[in-house]
């Protein structure tokens, strides 16, 4: 497919497929200054292909050309990206999860001179959107918690590839206590828990009845682990919860009462062994810590759950459970 004289309409209609030749060509039209504005076109389409590939075309130019738009158009895009991301809250995940890209990646180009308080403002953004274009409060969960997951995750790679910035670090640690109070409302859905959040949003209580849903949130807050938790007051209350949903799916899986799955269960324990194999977190809050490790894992539900694994030769499950086991006893020893 020759990109000279190429028909946007046609080319969309080839997308839409997609045919091998428009994604080949995909890449090449990417570069063009028509592609800002043929991105969006694209997100307007019925058509789920035109919308992926439209966001994904959206991803790559702010990625990549954010320096050839003046600032006024730089600033515009803002609540563009807002209003997209809003558009497809309730359509499929995949399309979603690509228009967040593109808003982490505006965001990592913005913060803090020019957007500070990312995170609080683009979730007040979300809602507000939402509520204004009818769309449910689900709708809004699935495009905050899909950023919740995102954000950290590309933080994490933009940091490892360039020198420390210190302004985009200090907004992630001020975001730390509201992205972990959203992602605990949703993993303390767990049919069974005990948890409790305080005032959880809707929004969590519903994506909270999802084992995927929850799955992603334990997954995200693994993620947003990796920037330290500044404080006792934040950390201690937060393993506690994760113990006590451990302590739920454990007795779940050995009464065999599939409320939860083995993605879930790995998912949390990845989030536990974090906390109790971090070496800084013990020098900082080894009595607090420690203390609540001695009496969680003391619990006769960790025996019990190791146990079971024994008795139906699941090595693998009895590996995900004593890891976090073995991390405490080799840091808190």
């Amino acid at each position: 497919m020759s990109l000279e004289g190429l028909d946007l309409q046609s080319f969309a209609q080839a997308l839409s497929v997609p045919t091998q030749e428009a994604l080949a060509a995909l890449p090449h039209f990417q570069r063009q200054s028509e592609a800002w504005h043929f991105a969006f076109e694209l997100l307007r389409s019925n058509n789920i292909n035109c919308r992926f590939y439209g966001a994904h075309t959206l991803h790559v130019k702010i990625s990549r050309d954010w320096d050839t738009l003046d600032s006024e158009r730089q600033a515009g895009l803002r609540g563009e990206l807002l209003r997209v991301v809003v558009e497809q809250s309730d359509g499929p995940l995949n399309v979603l999860n690509k228009v967040n890209q593109a808003l982490v990646a505006y965001a990592l180009h913005t913060i803090p001179t020019a957007w500070s308080r990312f995170l609080g403002t683009a979730i007040e953004g979300i809602q507000q959107g939402a509520q204004q274009a009818g769309k449910s409060s689900t709708s809004a969960g699935h495009a905050i918690i899909d950023l919740l997951e995102l954000f950290p995750e590309e933080v994490n790679r933009t940091l490892a590839g360039q020198a420390q910035r210190g302004g985009l670090i200090q907004d992630v640690k001020e975001s730390l206590p509201l992205a972990l109070e959203l992602l605990t409302g949703v993993v303390c859905g767990l049919p069974g828990s005990t948890a409790t959040t305080g005032n959880t949003p809707e929004f969590c209580r519903q994506l909270g009845q999802s084992a995927g849903w929850r799955t992603r949130a334990w997954k995200a807050i693994l993620q947003w682990l990796q920037f330290g938790v500044p404080s006792d007051s934040l950390l201690v209350p937060l393993l506690e919860m994760s113990l006590r949903q451990l302590e739920t799916m454990a007795m779940a899986q050995i009464s065999g009462s599939g409320v939860v799955d083995d993605d879930e269960v790995r998912a949390a324990a990845a989030a536990v062994d974090d906390i109790v194999s971090n070496t800084r977190t013990a020098a900082q809050y080894t009595r607090t810590v420690g203390s609540l490790g001695l009496t969680w894992f003391g619990k006769g539900w960790m025996s019990d759950i190791l146990k079971h694994c024994a008795s139906v030769g699941d090595g693998q499950a009895a590996l995900v459970w004593g890891s976090m086991l073995v991390s405490f006893g080799e840091t808190y020893s």
